[in-house]
């Protein structure tokens, strides 16, 4: 049975990037505090005599792109018996290339005295489409529980330090007596892609902003996610009054009738074709390229995966040439070396152990033995059985085997399942795709077929063609990595074939 949709395909572009975006930004995080023992930084240590209190504490923001109204967020925190609750709900309207959806996400939680992190569930919605995690404090760990496609799971994080809420951090912030360099080192954990890293805050200066028809005097705080600069502004006394994120987006402190005031003619924010990145040149015929040759720049730092397989990269220029399948010398189905064992294992969002999936591959299969003949039964089962629609949420296959539907980030789970439970080393890669004058950010396959070949299952390409730009290799923990090329990437097309 077949869904393709009739839009153009390149509307069917995945939207990998903007889970990413909100990931980083939006404050849904949990953050351990560490003292940063160099530098001259001081330690961020909640005062429970300075934090308690036995008032709501109550906050509304406005969320713009641009100076165009597009959501708002609410955080509660109300004091219980022995802590206290904290409630945070955002709402945000997307155009993703003409598709309008709004999202929804709320994280409810229960804190100790002081403020940390006791028990909390998270939910994203967007449309029919939602992601369930729920974690707590037991023994030194945190257990996270996810609720996906009707099955749960669960994983157990070991812990050092007390957790503490993204709102929670904000009220650490305005508690300290902020002085102009101050700086402080944060782990973020975030609970849409169950990833930590460490971040420097530094309070950069004391500065006056406009809220609304008032200057107010504000000290800038900047957290640095990845080499991108996040800004907030809090008052002397101890208000958040602005925060400033990626690709426009900003929030700014209002109260609840200005907050929901106009959200149903909210404008719909759009990060799709804001992030894309536009070449000095146009490119011929994309799909039917043989190689492809580019210099790339503002990339820098370390965990990119630029080089490898089909992509050399030299004296930042980037060439890119599409492998030829007469060439390869295919291996035999099941794989099952150590080397290969962990592109072959099941994981929280590759749920390649799961009957229903198993029982799904073997049928596209069947008796079929060599590995490259596999892939492309696979790669052309899943390019007519789902529907292309541009979906937020976090992919899981499970979910989307179920669903039958999805962008190039559903494509490239169901996939990576259905080819590692027939014993088919698989990569998830995310990068760029070329299409009508613009890279958009996608992501496709990796598959070890005798050596590794691209694949996108989205386009049903086998091999896929050399306008996919890889960038990063792995799950969502590795691709939150991709806001380092946010409005820093440049690409200059030097040469194609």
């Amino acid at each position: 049975m077949s869904t393709i949709s009739k839009k153009p395909w390149r509307r069917r572009l995945g939207f990998t990037l903007a889970i990413a975006i909100l990931a980083a930004w939006i404050c849904y995080v949990a953050v351990f505090v560490y003292r940063l023992n160099y530098g001259g930084g001081e330690v961020l240590t909640p005062e429970v005599q300075q934090l308690a209190s036995q008032e709501l504490q109550e906050e509304w923001f406005t969320i713009y792109q641009h100076g165009n109204r597009t959501g708002y967020s609410h955080t509660e925190i109300r004091p219980r018996s022995e802590g206290y609750a904290l409630t945070e709900e955002l709402f945000l309207r997307l155009d993703f290339l003409g598709d309008i959806q709004d999202l929804f996400t709320r994280v409810q939680a229960k804190l100790e005295p002081d403020f940390s992190l006791k028990s909390f569930t998270f939910r994203l919605q967007a449309g029919p489409i939602y992601y369930n995690l729920s974690g707590g404090i037991k023994d030194g760990s945190l257990l996270l529980v996810s609720q996906m496609a009707g099955q749960e799971r669960s994983q157990q994080l070991p812990l050092s330090h007390p957790i503490y809420l993204g709102s929670g951090m904000k009220s650490f912030i305005a508690q300290q007596r902020l002085r102009e360099g101050n700086t402080y080192r944060l782990a973020l954990f975030d609970p849409s892609t169950l990833s930590q890293t460490m971040v420097p805050l530094r309070v950069e200066a004391k500065e006056t902003i406009q809220i609304g028809s008032r200057n107010l005097e504000a000290y800038r705080v900047v957290l640095e996610f990845h080499g991108v600069k996040l800004r907030t502004w809090v008052s002397p006394y101890g208000e958040v009054l602005k925060e400033e994120g990626f690709l426009g987006l900003t929030m700014v402190r209002s109260d609840r009738k200005d907050a929901l005031a106009g959200f149903a003619e909210a404008t719909a924010a759009e990060l799709v074709r804001e992030a894309a990145v536009v070449p000095d040149r146009t490119i011929a015929r994309p799909r039917l390229l043989r190689s492809l040759r580019l210099q790339l720049t503002g990339i820098t730092g370390e965990g990119w995966d630029l080089a490898g397989g089909r992509q050399q990269l030299s004296e930042g220029e980037l060439l890119i040439v599409r492998e030829v399948l007469p060439q390869i010398s295919s291996v035999q189905i099941p794989l099952s070396t150590a080397e290969m064992a962990r592109d072959l294992q099941s994981s929280l969002l590759i749920q390649s152990d799961e009957p229903i999936l198993k029982e799904q591959a073997a049928a596209i299969v069947g008796e079929e033995k060599d590995a490259l003949r596999a892939v492309e039964l696979i790669s052309s089962w899943v390019y007519h059985n789902l529907e292309k629609r541009p979906t937020l949420s976090i992919p899981n296959a499970l979910g989307v085997y179920k669903m039958r539907a999805g962008d190039c980030n559903e494509h490239s789970v169901l996939f990576a399942a259905l080819a590692r439970s027939v014993g088919i080393p698989t990569r998830i890669t995310v990068g760029l795709l070329y299409t009508k004058g613009r890279f958009y950010y996608h992501a496709w396959n990796e598959v070890y077929v005798g050596e590794w070949v691209a694949v996108d299952s989205l386009l049903n390409q086998v091999p896929a063609d050399p306008t996919h730009v890889r960038l990063i290799t792995g799950e969502l923990d590795r691709q939150v990595l991709l806001v380092r090329a946010l409005g820093r990437l440049g690409i200059k097309v030097i040469d194609y074939e």
